[in-house]
């Protein structure tokens, strides 16, 4: 494979060099944003694949070592990638240090099963733009995923990424109707055991992550980069959120929909 450098990172691409040209200037402004925006530092050994195929990203991402073990366990990880592979732009995969970007160009973007995303997101110029959000997206991952964030977190700081990356709120406003009316108000179920056959849970669980980001990143953009800076336990983090909004950490997932919710407004458009 060839590579370039780009922005403290490695691209490294076969043969498609205009998708590799698309997603290094991706790389560039989106590790800049983040760097800027979050305060976060660029991952030491961080890689980026310009992804043509499922197995050639994870087994070329892969330190030798990791080979072995993800050989041994193929049946564990690889079916239920697989199953999600109609629907991913990108991935993201940590081996120890090592950080690892998956993201397709172009020409696999366009099969990509948009159904669910088309009601998420807001609708983009063109697939280079969908490229372009995506390697954000994945690459906001990256910078974080030493930090085991809760899931809400994790998802909804990368869609905020993008925001900041796109200079425009990226997901529909209409999505808060999603918090307004899924029936469950607890704890957020793990993202992991969403499907996409659900995708009323899908949508709830992702926009639930982004509207709550992008309010604590609106209301309390200190506590937000401070949540960010060092790992520390689920209960500990939703302690913080809890008591910067004045509420007990059993009432959190109650009551923070609602929220959400009285802060954009029915009424507040993007913008």
């Amino acid at each position: 494979m060839e590579t370039l450098p780009v922005g403290g990172l490695t691209l490294y691409f076969a043969r498609d060099r205009e998708a590799a040209d698309l997603i290094g200037r991706a790389c560039e402004q989106s590790a800049q944003v983040i760097r800027q925006h979050w305060g976060l530092e660029t991952p030491e050994d961080c890689r980026v694949y310009v992804m043509s195929s499922l197995l050639q990203f994870v087994f070329a991402s892969a330190p030798w070592s990791w080979r072995l073990l993800l050989g041994a366990t193929f049946p564990l990880w690889y079916f239920r990638q697989r199953a999600i592979w109609p629907y991913a732009g990108g991935y993201e995969q940590r081996y120890g240090r090592r950080r690892a970007v998956g993201v397709k160009p172009p020409r696999l973007m366009q099969e990509s099963d948009a159904r669910v995303g088309a009601r998420i997101f807001v609708q983009t110029a063109g697939v280079e733009e969908k490229v372009e959000r995506t390697t954000c997206h994945e690459l906001a991952h990256a910078f974080i995923s030493h930090l085991n964030l809760p899931a809400w977190l994790k998802e909804g700081h990368a869609m905020v990424t993008v925001d900041r990356y796109m200079g425009k709120p990226t997901v529909q406003h209409e999505t808060l109707e999603a918090l307004a009316r899924y029936s469950t108000k607890a704890r957020a179920a793990g993202y992991r055991k969403v499907s996409m056959q659900d995708p009323d849970a899908a949508i709830y669980l992702y926009t639930r992550g982004y509207w709550i980001t992008r309010y604590l990143d609106e209301t309390q953009p200190l506590l937000l980069r401070r949540l960010l800076q060092r790992r520390q336990s689920h209960g500990a983090l939703e302690t913080a959120v809890a008591a910067a909004l004045g509420l007990e950490r059993e009432a959190l997932w109650k009551e923070i929909d609602r929220i959400v919710i009285d802060h954009f407004g029915s009424g507040r458009k993007n913008g």
